[in-house]
């Protein structure tokens, strides 16, 4: 387990090899048997094979060609409608339709999410996150006919790896873990903490010749300065996204 956990890479290329109905029921019970907040299991995952539903959500992701590729798309919603339905039927009192809620099953649906992850990691699968759930997660919810009560956190594509890349950048966990109390750090240990992944960075992303174009047009020197630049992660973006959320949120009963 040690050495899976250690040597994960996300993968977005993938043969055209299918996943039979079997083996995903397996992946997803491993999902099932995940730890839940109170046992209540307030997540659900819409699962995704038909190609034409996939092109849907591959416009929607930002048109990454993982979606299409992967026979599998995965999408985890926290999801208390299901709990509100229980309570529903049994005349109980009704609960669990705020925040509180939704970020308990946000992390329900996230620890099921990483639990088939190694899992189909383990059997030679290749899987890849997509933080693009949150981008475009009112259009996910129109077009997975998600009820209220019901909201996508994120998404994985699965398949049979089609790449062997190497294994990215980490911080060191000097940085990343923290004895008792947080541990603020000097100016010379950020940049100490941060100067391989400055590197290695910089030479991922000048290695794509559409980025390095763009770099180069912006006079952008710095990774610091990619990530918040107008062509990767700006602020008006986050702010307009965050907003989004903010307002799909209320319309799905979990921001009271």
């Amino acid at each position: 387990m040690f050495k899976l956990a250690n040597s994960h890479r996300s993968i977005r290329s993938f043969t055209s090899q299918n996943i039979d109905d079997a083996l995903l029921n397996d992946l997803l019970l491993t999902g099932l048997r995940s730890s839940s907040s109170g046992n209540m299991q307030t997540w659900s995952v819409i699962v995704t094979r038909d190609e034409a539903q996939k092109r849907n959500l591959y416009e929607l992701h930002g048109e990454q060609q993982m979606v299409l590729e992967a026979p599998l798309v995965l999408t985890f919603c926290a999801d208390v409608f299901r709990m509100r339905e229980w309570i529903r039927v049994n005349n109980s009192k009704q609960s669990f339709d705020d925040l509180l809620g939704f970020l308990t099953g946000t992390v329900d649906a996230t620890i099921a999410a990483q639990t088939i992850s190694l899992t189909a990691e383990s059997i030679g699968l290749g899987i890849c996150y997509m933080g693009t759930t949150w981008w475009a997660a009112d259009q996910i919810i129109e077009l997975l006919e998600l009820p209220q009560g019901v909201f996508p956190v994120t998404s994985l594509v699965i398949g049979h790896p089609a790449e062997n890349p190497p294994l990215r950048d980490r911080l060191p966990i000097e940085v990343m873990v923290h004895q008792e109390k947080y541990q603020r750090l000097s100016d010379a240990e950020i940049r100490a903490a941060h100067a391989d992944r400055e590197e290695k960075a910089w030479a991922r992303y000048n290695a794509i010749e559409s980025v390095r174009t763009k770099i180069a047009d912006a006079g952008i020197t710095k990774v610091t300065d990619y990530y918040t630049s107008d062509f990767k992660y700006p602020k008006a973006l986050h702010q307009r996204i965050s907003k989004m959320l903010m307002a799909t949120l209320q319309a799905q009963g979990l921001w009271l």
